[in-house]
């Protein structure tokens, strides 16, 4: 009986000791493996010049469902038709910007990757403050486009559905 005892007590001790080693090693090894990890390049995040100008396009089941139109309601016809002329014309504004568009985005890259490799983001500030020179123009526009798209949906919506449109197109924004 003792000898079982004495055989338990030992195989118990080396478990735990062996459990103790292994652990220890693995921090060590961990904390090798961490060092080459720091001194890895950052990568850029990516630019969507569309999104960065206000080019968002709506799709018109998801507006409905979002705001609460029934698509047998007269209503659901005007948003519509509404939203469908309003994604035309962004359509529209986003053909013809097309060449400024992939300019602005060539711009960012470059100085993102100069920005990362020299470890200084002047010259990614530089070329941030260059692209919203030239799509100026192009953003008023589309704001533009958009008060107009707000003051038709005001004219159609109820309070409610108008207060849940705000709050949908500001979610879309935020994305």
């Amino acid at each position: 009986m003792i000898k079982h005892i004495f055989f338990i007590f030992l195989f118990f001790s080396t478990f735990f000791a062996e459990a103790q080693y292994n652990s220890q090693f693995n921090r060590r090894q961990n904390m090798r493996s961490r060092q080459p990890m720091a001194t890895q390049k950052p990568r850029a995040p990516k630019i969507n010049v569309e999104k960065a100008v206000g080019l968002i396009f709506y799709n018109i089941e998801k507006v409905s469902k979002k705001i609460g139109i029934k698509e047998t309601s007269d209503t659901y016809l005007k948003v519509f038709s509404i939203l469908n002329s309003y994604n035309k014309e962004l359509k529209q504004i986003k053909r013809i910007n097309t060449f400024l568009f992939s300019e602005g985005k060539s711009k960012m890259e470059a100085a993102q990757k100069e920005a990362i490799e020299n470890r200084d983001p002047t010259p990614l500030r530089l070329a941030n403050k260059e692209v919203t020179k030239t799509f100026k123009p192009i953003i008023s526009i589309i704001e533009e486009k958009d008060k107009k798209l707000n003051l038709k949906l005001e004219e159609i919506l109820s309070a409610k559905q108008l207060k849940k449109w705000k709050k949908y197109k500001a979610s879309v924004k935020k994305k």
